[in-house]
């Protein structure tokens, strides 16, 4: 599953949607921009601030679960749906 995340996030930078929610394993949810990653070797991992512990998370991000895109405060999910759509559309068509 996690490759498939790296590879979903790849795109939706390529769609100008650098921006993710990384959902993890342990249920918890970051925010992380692909600048804030790094490839070590052959596996690319997220540095996720961690403000409880006050660490710098590294997570591989094929032990991520799930990935998701935020949507700017104030606007209803559902409808930012379709903002997300239209740019992988034109991304797609590109």
């Amino acid at each position: 599953m996690g490759d498939k995340i790296a590879e979903l996030w790849q795109q939706l930078r390529d769609a100008g949607m650098p921006e993710v929610m990384l959902f993890l394993a342990d249920g918890s949810a970051s925010r992380c921009h692909w600048d804030n990653t790094a490839q070590l070797g052959e596996t690319r991992v997220a540095l996720l601030g961690d403000q409880e512990r006050n660490i710098v998370r590294i997570v591989p991000i094929s032990a991520c679960v799930g990935i998701g895109i935020a949507s700017p405060k104030g606007t209803d999910p559902n409808a930012y749906r379709a903002v997300i759509q239209d740019r992988l559309a034109s991304k797609a068509t590109a």
